[in-house]
């Protein structure tokens, strides 16, 4: 479990980078379009991907539940 938790957080952080906003507001993002739970969900297979193909998947997610970040 604390490596599930150790990677989601170095995910948020990576998608805040990645979208130039604070790893406050991502983790909020995310949250309410639904990114954290795709990531508990997910953990499995996506901790073995890239942080690159992590945030693509992210973004897809958030997209799909009314976020409109790009």
């Amino acid at each position: 479990m604390e490596k599930q938790v150790s990677w989601t957080v170095a995910a948020i952080s990576e998608f805040a980078k990645a979208k130039a906003l604070s790893v406050k507001q991502a983790f909020n993002y995310l949250n309410l379009f639904k990114g954290i739970d795709f990531l508990q969900t997910h953990y499995g297979a996506e901790h073995m991907l890239s942080f690159e193909d992590t945030v693509e998947d992210l973004t897809a997610i958030c997209q799909r539940n009314g976020g409109e970040i790009r």
